[in-house]
């Protein structure tokens, strides 16, 4: 039986030797499916009652974490040495699946609905422009599926929360966002010291690790100013597409 689940796991069934690297076509594919699938669900909830909304909230919640509490399960048949620590919850995509599911099922956490769904949308986001980290695998393997089927499914519960209107953004709530930063990089920054050897929230070296402490240009220090702010910019960013997109649909209303 394990040795099936080596096969069915393993990184490369017909060693074609394509990866989702960077700007390459599966990644350029992989976006497409993304973006796509959640224009159409979108579209087929637009109209719909606000319980069937939030019922479509609510599974992509459960999928979201049954993908990434399930993962857990499968490391050791793929990655061969059991638990794959970096995918513990000190980057900004992991640590938001407990977020989201207690801001989703917990009445108490409703009022941070707007911070979260914005950092879900630019977490993930950031990443599935620049899979850096998606492994060597093939397209088609367990790795690169499940990791971008998880970051799918956490855009997919930020935008949706907006565009299907669980809540109104407003850009003077913006602060929230980055309190939420603040806290998770300092979350981050104890992952880092309690484990060595871990790039977690991208304070050791840069997201592109093209080396930029290590070869001493920066010191790391500066790390823990530069990631969070860049986030925050992506989220002030998110803000301004959505004011675009509601100027423009009140003058074609007009």
């Amino acid at each position: 039986m394990r040795d099936l689940f080596m096969v069915l796991f393993e990184k490369s069934h017909f060693n074609t030797g394509i990866s989702v690297t960077a700007f390459s076509i599966p990644h350029i594919v992989y976006m497409i499916l993304i973006a796509g699938g959640i224009f159409l669900i979108w579209n087929s909830f637009k109209n719909k009652s606000d319980d069937k909304k939030k019922q479509l909230l609510d599974i992509l919640v459960y999928a979201l974490v049954i993908s990434y509490i399930s993962d857990f399960f499968m490391h050791d048949f793929v990655y061969g040495d059991g638990l794959n620590m970096d995918k513990l919850p000190f980057h900004i995509c992991t640590v938001l699946c407990p977020i989201v599911a207690f801001t989703q099922f917990n009445k108490r956490f409703k009022k941070f609905i707007e911070p979260v769904s914005f950092l879900a949308i630019v977490g993930p986001l950031m990443y599935l422009a620049y899979p850096a980290s998606i492994g060597s695998g093939e397209p088609w393997c367990y790795q690169a599926v499940q990791t971008m089927f998880y970051h799918g499914v956490l855009m997919a519960w930020g935008i949706l929360n907006i565009a299907l209107k669980t809540f109104k953004p407003e850009l003077k709530n913006c602060w929230k966002a980055a309190i939420g930063l603040v806290i998770i990089t300092l979350w981050a920054k104890l992952g880092n010291t309690l484990y060595e050897d871990y790039n977690w929230f991208f304070l050791e070296e840069d997201a592109f690790y093209i080396g930029l402490v290590a070869n001493g240009i920066i010191p790391k220090w500066v790390l823990m100013i530069a990631t969070p702010l860049a986030v925050f910019l992506v989220v002030l960013a998110i803000y301004g597409i959505y004011y675009a997109i509601m100027k423009l649909k009140n003058k074609t209303k007009n």
